[in-house]
């Protein structure tokens, strides 16, 4: 199902289609994407259709008075935007298609009415959390690998809840917020929390993802409830069929936030041990969660990754590219091809 219409404005047709085809491409954007090269074209569709957002190239801007039934305008400019249109967001035109993505989408978001509410229509996305009491034992790696899989045949969501996620390991990217950012936006305006996710998602291996939060603190202080809700939010948006929840114990209430899972994943080790961490686990929740969460939860002891994997000079890339295709990748998409 289609959120609504965006159309590119830009006389560089080979330009303008290879951003639209980006924004369809995008996971979870859920757009129609038009491009126009001329003004009357523009026109005739405005004339019977509404677009709900516009990126309109700086050259055409003589037209912009005329376009005012377009509640979301953003002007593509290769330089310093003219004064007499300050008051329109302007974007470089010549960044990376996914910043101009994230930057419209955060607009778009803080713009739309509180009070609008988008019903959903289909089923709630599938809830998949990665925990473990056992330390060491590929929780990430797992976390990651499952849900670049996953994402290969349907668009999926992947959330870091660690202190320290480490995850600039994984993507040298420059993200414009974080996972802060989104459940404070959230908690501002829940019925828009889709829009804002788009803006904050990245990629990793078409796989989505949140960057995780900076601070240990906003992972401390996050309160169960409201924890339990904004993930159930999110898996409403009709954005994503599957939402990868990497989770620690970090969080205040862990076994309230697994409560929430469809199926948990608990990766341990071999030893004696580890089986007593996870046994006692078990024993200190089921006052409180009967058996409900044990019963969801498939205790897994995935095989160790290639060392050579970890090399020096292995990047973040390349880590994820030669675990799938390790013993370790192979042991995940049995597990998937089991569940999925």
């Amino acid at each position: 199902m289609s959120n609504g219409i965006i159309a590119i404005y830009d006389s560089e047709a080979d330009y303008a289609l290879k951003l639209a085809e980006y924004f369809r491409l995008k996971n979870g954007l859920n757009y129609s994407v038009l491009v126009f090269t001329d003004y009357n074209s523009l026109k005739n569709y405005l004339s019977e259709n509404e677009i709900d957002i516009l990126l309109i190239s700086e050259e055409f801007c003589m037209y912009i008075e005329e376009l005012q039934n377009v509640p979301n305008l953003f002007i593509l400019t290769d330089g310093n935007i003219n004064a007499a249109l300050k008051q329109y967001t302007s974007l470089y035109k010549y960044q990376s298609a996914d910043r101009i993505l994230r930057e419209v989408m955060s607009c778009y978001a803080l713009s739309c009415s509180k009070e609008r509410i988008t019903v959903s229509t289909s089923a709630p996305a599938k809830i998949t959390g990665i925990y473990s009491p056992v330390k060491r034992c590929g929780k990430t790696s797992l976390a990651l690998a499952y849900g670049c899989i996953v994402s290969m045949a349907e668009n999926s969501l992947y959330i870091n809840f660690e202190e320290y996620s480490g995850f600039s390991f994984f993507t040298d990217d420059s993200p414009s917020g974080d996972l802060s950012d989104l459940l404070y936006f959230y908690r501002q305006n829940p019925s828009n929390v889709a829009k804002k996710l788009t803006a904050l998602s990245c990629t990793y291996h078409n796989l989505n993802y949140i960057p995780p939060m900076q601070f240990s603190y906003d992972i401390k202080n996050m309160e169960s409830e409201d924890l339990n809700h904004f993930i159930h939010a999110i898996s409403e948006t009709e954005q994503y069929k599957n939402i990868i929840l990497d989770i620690s114990d970090s969080l205040k209430d862990v076994p309230a936030l697994l409560s929430v899972c469809d199926k948990i994943f608990m990766p341990s080790t071999k030893d004696a041990i580890s089986q007593l961490k996870i046994d006692e686990f078990f024993k200190s929740i089921s006052a409180l969660y009967n058996s409900s969460i044990k019963d969801k939860t498939e205790i897994i002891i995935p095989p160790y990754a290639d060392p050579c994997i970890f090399s020096d000079t292995t990047t973040g890339h390349d880590f994820m590219e030669k675990l799938l295709f390790s013993k370790f990748g192979a042991y995940i998409r049995e597990l998937t091809a089991k569940h999925c």
